[in-house]
């Protein structure tokens, strides 16, 4: 009998360690998913609001950017309720509701700039937009996002990405202007010529700009001289006196 008690109560034991040990992986494997999944909405915010970040220096509209701020906030609020004791996750979703209204508001705190700087610049910031296609892709065939916006969406990208090529390519002609480096300013303006051909501007539109490219071309031609234009895209140093004489203005207000 004593041998049969302790055999009994032994195997008491080991059925309650497995017990034990089998709620307590139920246990880790919920948390790990859990985790898992908040982190998986945390990526999708963060990749939203990289592009959000670029749009708003970029494109005077707000509806690709409220599109964006509404995944973000779709994001967020999965990831609270997966998680809602998590306080840092519901301080930055309230942040990204605020930012929402702010948009649909047509507010932004960011100065928008239609061209850039440099080739690479251009380059690395077209190629962004052209993994905002791809997003747009995956949500459309998620069902999240419907055919005709989809096409909406992508067709202002397009545009946007016209746009920043035509402006930057002038933009390094002033430059050049400047330099009276007759060679490198009807390149960049011959490139922009080529993007306007191609663009999908109002035929009109279209037509007037690539003439007065063309005949700027001519006159440079003629005079064998940059830097006695008007610049296309670069403000000049007048335009950048009177913006920080008014930026110190706003400042003595403050004051």
């Amino acid at each position: 009998m004593p041998t049969t008690y302790i055999i009994a109560t032994i195997a008491i034991i080991i059925l309650a360690s497995f017990i034990v040990s089998a709620v307590s992986y139920s246990k880790q494997q919920a948390l790990k998913k859990i985790n898992h999944m908040v982190k998986r909405y945390h990526q999708q915010a963060d990749e939203a609001l990289s592009f959000i970040s670029l749009l708003l220096r970029i494109d005077e509209e707000y509806d690709l950017i409220i599109q964006l701020q509404n995944l973000v906030v779709n994001a967020l609020s999965n990831a609270f309720k997966f998680n809602s004791q998590d306080q840092m996750i519901l301080n930055n979703l309230n942040t990204q509701k605020t930012k929402l209204n702010k948009y649909k508001d047509k507010q932004r705190s960011i100065e928008l700039c239609c061209w850039f700087t440099s080739n690479s610049e251009l380059n690395t910031n077209l190629s962004q937009l052209a993994q905002l296609n791809k997003l747009l892709d995956l949500y459309r065939n998620k069902g999240d996002l419907s055919f005709s916006k989809h096409q909406d969406l992508q067709s202002h990208i397009h545009k946007l990405q016209q746009e920043l090529t035509i402006n930057s390519n002038l933009y390094q002609a002033d430059l050049c202007a400047e330099q009276n480096n007759i060679t490198s300013y009807q390149l960049y303006i011959k490139r922009a010529i080529q993007v306007i051909k191609k663009s999908t501007t109002d035929s009109i539109e279209k037509n007037k700009m690539i003439k007065v490219l063309s005949e700027r071309i001519k006159e440079v031609k003629r005079t064998g001289k940059t830097n006695n234009f008007k610049n296309f895209i670069k403000p000049t140093e007048d335009i950048a006196i009177e913006k920080d004489q008014e930026t110190d203005q706003e400042i003595n207000i403050t004051e």
